[in-house]
Order: structure tokens, then C-alpha cells, then sequence
């Protein structure tokens, strides 16, 4: 695409025409910069706009405010805020000039890909050296050899846009340059780090970028837990590494997300469920080190890893920030990894039930870690197995849809129990939990039959 046809596409979009009119009547100086142009080049439309203008221009926004009905929201720093508005799935950022002009700007800038700027108020357009040649050959490639060194983060950075930019690569020269600084990224607020890992794990090829931390060196920075995985072999069910069938398994989420579209059971997981199941499959061997043994035979086992990879991944996740809601839902996934693997071809429906209401509303985000493990785990008797745990999975999902399962509802209550003479406490809950599993399993419909299995099995007297 020319920059002529790009600027008729610019001007073609409403916001940006009006903007460029404000612009021109204000007589300011008002720039869309950065990926919003990218994607325009490479032939992709986004609803993300961002903008640049001089310091001095700052009133310009309440002009903008007005002519559109919304009010901007500042975030960042004082030196470096960037007012931003959201509304009807439409973003629009506007920074000032990190410099006194567009070009100091677009000089201070991440990557050359993201240095094209055009002004809505006059039409200019302005960019670094090569950056039109780099989006032409799709290379990610710094402004200038201290762009890591002002923002340690745009090493994570570069790998995102590794896996959000469809054929794209990281220059050499940059690769190799996160290599060398790859410690420097230590520096960084972990709350920013962690924004660029769920970025990663949430983009459209989150193995090339779990890949280039590795072959960067910038995994064993940020996660040095997983250096204890790089060289422990596994049993015969298992043709790679600890570390290579966990960098494989997050790939073959994808894949076991297809599988279930082609099996009409399309899991509706909102970016929090997926999220929370990227970091599951990522940490769900991460304590097998601590369980490795071989018996007499020479077999290799992992007994009760699951305890031992969540004792670790909980460390992690709090040295990253999660929240702690989002930490419960990992840890979840993480301990009831093996349950849908460990189940045999003459497990009884009660089971089936029973791990459903346990599991709850995960069921679906434990299939699919279910299914990728899996697939990375190609040893022997791989393909035996799996007609067995893909039938389990489905029968699994169906039996989700039933919301007595889930959630039945309650056909006694805590006051019942005491009735029987039990005290507020721990054991009444243990007894309403025996009640509600009999429930799920179906040997109880109603209160009746409820109070009946309560005064028979647990009475004082």
C-alpha cells in the first residue's frame, strides 16, 4: 500500500477525519502514530488509535472532549501520562511528545515498526530511517542501541509483538542484545512484567514466544524454577524433557481448543478463564523435580508432583502479583491436573459426576489441560490412550451442562445438622458437603430422602 492510498484510508475512517478537521481548524499539531499506521501497511483495520501531540497543545484534548462527547482518563507518570478513553470497543491514547518534536519523539520510540507518524493537520508524513523497510520485511528491529536500556520491558515487548505480528522476526542484533541485558529486566515492576507474560500466553502463538524466552535466556530470569526442568527426562509415557513437554503442552492449547470446536463443544472461557489455564499447563510440572524417584526396576515415577508443582507455582505467582483470586483458579487447575488422565475405561458414572461438581465451573479449562498434556505426551501406549481421555472429555463437558451437577441446590441446610445436636462448625459443613455428594451421585433426589441418609447416618443419639 502507498502512503497515498494510506492516507485516503486514514481520512476514510470517520474519527480520524473529524480529528484531522479539529486539528486543522485549531491549528495544532496532532499526529496518529505508532501500530495503528503498522497495521494499516500490512493490511489489517484496528479500533485502537493512538495519538501525539506538542506538550504546549494539552487544552486541544477538551476541544476533542467536546466535539465527541467523552472524557479522557489520565494514566502514568506525570512526565509521561497518556490520556485515554474507552467506549464501544473503540481505544484511543493521546501522549505528548517525549522530545520538543515529532522526530525526538519517534526517535525515543520502541521499535522501528512503530515509528510512523502522519499529521492529521497537515498531512506530513514522518518516520525513522528503515522503519517502512522493517514492516515491508516484517522485522522487529530497536530505534536505537539504548532503546532496552531506557525500558528494560521492550525486551518482553519484542517477543509479544513475535507472537502478534503473523510472520514477523526479531532482528539479530536485538535478539542478541536481550540475551546480553536479559538480567536487566529484573529492574521492572513485576506488576509490568506479568502484564507482557499474559500477553504472551493470551496471543495468537504463545509457543514462539514461551521459545524465544527460552533461547534468549530470558525465561530462567524471570522463572529460574524451570532451569530444573531443562534435562529431567520423564517416564516411558512421555517423549520430551519436563521442560520441553511443558513448552509443548502450552502450544497444544490451541490445538485441544480446536478439537473441541470440531466436537461441538466450544468452551465459552472468557481472557480471565484463559489466562488462568495458560499459567496451569505453563506451571502444572514445575514441582516434578522434587518428586523424581525410580523404583527397583529402573522406572521413573512422579508420585503426588501436582502438591509439589503447586507449593511452587504459588511462590511465582506471588512474586509476579497475581491476584489472589486468579492464584486459587491456577493452583485449582493445577492440583486436578491428572484426575481426567488417571481415569480408567471403567470408571463408574458416579465418578464422572463426582469430579464435575468438584471441579465445578473450570470443568471445561481442566479438559483442555487435560487434552494438551496429552498431546504432549507422545510415549508408549500414547495412542491407545487416547480414544480413552478424549471420550472421558466429552462425557465430561456434557455432564458440565447439567447444572444440577454444578450447583444443586440445597435440599437440607447447616440447621438441620444441628438439629441432630452438632454444634456451628467444621462438621457441619463436612456433613452437608457427604449429603450434596450423594446428591450429584443421584442416590438423593429430595429433601426427604436427604433427612433420611442425615437421621440414619450421623444422628448423636
Amino acid at each position: 500500500m502507498s502512503l497515498e492510498d494510506l492516507q485516503r484510508e486514514i481520512l476514510d475512517d470517520p474519527i480520524l477525519f473529524k480529528l484531522s478537521n479539529l486539528a486543522k481548524e485549531e491549528k495544532i499539531s496532532f499526529y496518529l502514530v505508532g501500530g495503528y499506521l503498522r497495521d494499516l501497511l500490512l493490511g489489517r483495520h484496528r479500533r485502537d488509535y493512538d495519538f501525539t501531540f506538542p506538550r504546549e497543545a494539552v487544552p486541544f484534548l477538551s476541544v476533542i472532549e467536546t466535539a465527541f462527547d467523552f472524557h479522557f482518563f489520565r494514566v502514568g507518570k506525570a512526565e509521561t501520562s497518556t490520556y485515554r478513553i474507552i467506549k464501544d470497543e473503540m481505544s484511543m491514547d493521546i501522549t505528548p511528545f517525549q522530545g520538543r518534536t515529532i522526530e525526538e519523539d519517534l526517535h525515543r520510540r520502541d521499535f522501528t515498526i512503530n515509528t510512523l507518524a502522519y499529521s492529521l493537520g497537515d498531512g506530513t508524513w514522518h518516520w525513522i530511517e528503515g522503519a517502512l523497510e522493517d514492516i515491508q520485511n516484517r522485522r522487529i528491529r530497536a530505534v536505537s542501541d539504548r532503546s532496552i536500556d531506557h525500558d528494560p520491558l521492550r525486551m518482553l515487548r519484542a517477543i509479544r509483538y513475535l507472537c502478534t505480528l503473523w510472520d514477523f522476526s526479531i532482528d539479530e542484533k536485538l535478539k542478541e542484545e536481550i540475551s546480553q541485558k536479559k538480567e536487566m529486566i529484573l529492574k521492572i515492576p513485576r506488576e509490568r512484567i506479568k502484564m507482557e507474560l499474559d500477553r504472551i500466553l493470551l496471543s495468537p502463538r504463545p509457543n514462539v514466544g514461551m521459545k524465544t524466552l527460552y533461547e534468549t535466556g530470558l525465561l530462567y530470569v524471570l522463572l529460574p524454577e524451570f532451569r530444573r526442568l531443562e534435562a529431567l527426562g520423564q517416564d516411558e509415557h512421555h517423549h520430551l524433557t519436563a521442560l520441553d513437554h511443558t513448552l509443548l503442552a502450552v502450544e497444544k492449547i490451541s490445538w485441544a481448543m480446536e478439537w473441541m470446536t470440531l466436537k461441538k463443544r466450544t468452551p465459552l472461557l472468557s481472557q480471565e478463564d484463559l489466562l488462568c489455564l495458560c499459567y496451569a499447563v505453563l506451571f502444572h510440572d514445575i514441582g516434578k523435580q522434587d518428586t523424581y524417584s525410580k523404583d527397583e526396576r529402573g522406572k521413573v515415577h512422579f508420585y503426588h508432583h501436582e502438591k509439589y508443582s503447586c507449593l511452587t507455582a504459588k511462590r511465582i505467582m506471588e512474586r509476579l502479583h497475581f491476584s489472589n483470586l486468579m492464584r486459587e483458579r491456577v493452583l485449582h487447575l493445577i492440583q486436578n491436573h491428572m484426575r481426567i488422565l488417571n481415569l480408567s475405561r471403567e470408571t463408574k458414572e458416579t465418578a464422572f459426576k463426582r469430579l464435575v461438581h468438584q471441579i465445578g465451573d473450570q470443568t471445561p479449562q481442566l479438559v483442555i489441560h487435560s487434552l494438551a498434556d496429552k498431546e504432549a505426551s507422545r510415549g508408549i501406549l500414547s495412542y491407545q490412550n487416547d480414544e480413552v481421555v478424549e471420550g472421558h472429555c466429552l462425557h465430561l463437558l456434557d455432564l458440565h451442562r447439567e447444572k444440577e451437577i454444578i450447583h444443586p441446590p440445597a435440599l437440607i441446610t447447616g440447621y438441620d445438622v444441628m438439629a441432630l445436636g452438632y454444634s456451628a462448625g467444621p462438621k457441619v459443613g463436612q456433613i452437608l458437603n457427604l449429603i450434596r455428594q450423594k446428591q450429584v451421585e443421584g442416590e438423593i433426589k429430595t429433601r426427604e430422602e436427604a433427612l433420611k441418609i442425615l437421621r440414619e447416618k450421623f444422628s448423636l443419639e
